[in-house]
């Protein structure tokens, strides 16, 4: 609960900024984990939905926090079966944003992802994970993005994943990363005259 207090007051810090712009996203996620206990592990489709301030800086720059639910993890094939590693996060980003004449634009930044649950599902049976996995996923994200007149917009992104999120380090390191395609809309876009 204190986790989700801290989300919405670091969005409402952000809300009463000059000329700031307010928005919602969401997608689809094709996520994967990769350690050195994981063996013959496939990419397992999910979902992201969020919302996002985009506040300006100095010139073509802006500095872009976003709060997302995302549903991501990891497939492993095993005697003919598959087993399904289902890991559900929000995600918190503050991301430096470069917006190009054109209404393309790049973002990198960090990403923290608390871990909401976290579970292992084998055929119809399922097993709760969350006291193995860390409570916190780091990510380092790239984006890029194309904005339209109308507010809507098109992203594609990568969260990288750059802290071990097992608990148990003896086993080796687990990682968890993900491709993100997406549409915006800016509910109060900002146009050049």
């Amino acid at each position: 609960m204190r986790k989700i207090i801290f989300y919405i007051q670091f969005s409402l810090f952000f809300l009463g900024a000059a000329h700031a712009q307010f928005g919602v996203n969401g997608g689809l996620n094709i996520s994967n984990m990769r350690g050195s206990e994981i063996q013959n592990n496939k990419s397992k489709a999910g979902l992201h939905i969020g919302m996002f301030y985009q506040v300006p800086l100095s010139g073509n720059f802006s500095l872009q926090p976003e709060v997302a639910y995302s549903g991501e993890g990891t497939k492993i094939s095993y005697n003919g079966g598959v087993q399904k590693y289902n890991l559900n996060f929000m995600n918190l980003s503050l991301l430096f944003r470069y917006n190009f004449e054109g209404d393309f634009n790049l973002a990198t930044g960090l990403q923290y992802g608390a871990l909401l649950s976290a579970k292992l599902k084998t055929g119809s049976n399922s097993t709760d994970l969350k006291n193995l996995i860390r409570n916190a996923n780091y990510s380092w994200v790239i984006t890029a993005g194309y904005e339209l007149p109308s507010g809507f917009g098109f992203y594609g992104r990568y969260n990288l994943g750059i802290s071990d999120i097992e608990k148990d380090s003896q086993r080796g390191s687990l990682k968890a990363s993900t491709f993100q395609l997406g549409v915006r809309y800016t509910i109060n876009p900002v146009r050049e005259e």
